[in-house]
């Protein structure tokens, strides 16, 4: 038997809908980005940081300060607004080195980009402080952090706007947020959504929950309602594929209506006790291999993590063997073009080293456990080179 011969396995990679997302209490005990007091639902995180720049005014030719680790998604929003994506280096703790910036490479940036990576607040204040300083209006990447707390702060209430993912931490199948703790979003005209496109969502997220038995006892109704979303694929163009208008149309939308109900009615705490849970299982697991270790251990108690983010040293020798096993597994191993080498930087770096484990409130400690001996194996025996 080829002993590197993988088994796939079915976790879900994100959140799903079930009977279990509206169990336990409701409101949980860190709050975050749902707690601005202004806000509108976008389609994506993506749509989100678009949006956000026309907001605060960035116009062709303005400069953007951006982390040099990213998604691709949050650099391309800059690029179609014809702004300048200028890169900053990021600290060993995740945070923008603010001393370089200090040093004169933020000269005319307009806008400034900031993170909370994998779920882990990041200090804001000392951010919040230079741009101030600088006139730099800042937009809060709480894509990985819709709750927790920096600098005694709920996340998401230090940027001029910021910005988040739900399909992170809900079980929805689209659905982004722009939020404001100061000023008024009234002037962000949304579209309203066609009845297909409100119809699949339900459908999207009805079906992902049934693939991992989130709806027990209702498989013969929800087949229907599957053969219904069939007929409607056919009728439906996704918008990943439409032209440019339809595109444009797509991230000028509200969010679905199921998106946006799911979101809101779900029960919070659930979320958060289980994701911190995972994450402390991970860490206890996974700390201590012998080619790989955990840039940060211990979760602090104002962090509701996305992810678990292991440092892996020759990533190449198992990050597509994890993928393969059906690990809930990323990497931003694609930076956006021309993205620099920066003296310091741990952004480029963590790009192919970092790999980010789910962890997210729909696996059970089981699956966390049988991810963890998978995610051993396969860093401490890589496959046989001949």
């Amino acid at each position: 038997m080829n002993k590197d011969k993988q088994v796939s396995v079915s976790y879900p990679k994100l959140p799903i809908l079930g009977w279990a997302a509206f169990t336990g209490e409701r409101v949980t005990p860190l709050p975050g980005v749902l707690d601005a007091p202004y806000r509108r639902d976008t389609t994506s995180g993506r749509a989100a940081i678009g949006l956000g720049l026309e907001l605060i005014g960035v116009k062709p030719g303005d400069r953007v300060l951006v982390p040099t680790y990213h998604c691709p998604t949050m650099i391309a929003p800059v690029v179609q607004a014809g702004a300048q994506p200028v890169f900053y280096p990021i600290t060993g703790t995740g945070g923008a080195d603010i001393d370089w910036l200090r040093r004169g490479a933020s000269a005319g940036a307009r806008a400034m980009l900031a993170v909370h990576y994998f779920g882990l607040p990041q200090p804001m204040a000392v951010v919040r402080a230079f741009c101030d300083a600088n006139a730099i209006s800042l937009i809060e990447d709480c894509a990985h952090a819709v709750f927790g707390v920096s600098d005694g702060r709920p996340v998401g209430h230090w940027g001029d706007i910021a910005i988040a993912s739900l399909t992170k931490f809900f079980p929805v199948p689209e659905g982004g947020m722009m939020v404001s703790s100061t000023r008024r979003l009234d002037e962000l005209e949304l579209l309203r959504r066609g009845w297909l496109d409100e119809l699949k969502a339900v459908a999207d997220a009805i079906q992902l929950g049934t693939q991992h038995g989130g709806f027990a006892g209702l498989n013969a109704v929800l087949r229907r309602l599957f053969r219904m979303k069939k007929w409607l694929r056919k009728r439906y163009v996704p918008y990943e594929h439409a032209n440019s208008v339809a595109s444009h149309r797509f991230w000028s939308s509200r969010s679905a209506f199921a998106a946006r109900w799911i979101a809101n009615n779900v029960h919070r705490a659930r979320i958060a006790a289980t994701r911190r849970r995972n994450y402390a299982q991970l860490a206890a697991r996974l700390s201590r291999l012998k080619g790989a270790h955990a840039p940060f251990t211990d979760l602090p108690d104002t962090a509701v993590p996305y992810v678990f983010p292991l440092y892996v040293d020759e990533p190449e020798a198992s990050y597509q063997r994890l993928r393969g096993a059906g690990i809930p597994i990323f990497r931003w191993d694609q930076l956006w073009l021309g993205t620099p080498a920066l003296q310091g930087d741990r952004g480029v770096e963590w790009a192919s080293h970092i790999f980010q484990l789910g962890c997210h409130q729909d696996l059970t400690s089981d699956q966390v456990d049988a991810i963890a001996d998978t995610v051993a194996a396969m860093i401490d025996s890589p496959p046989h080179r001949t």
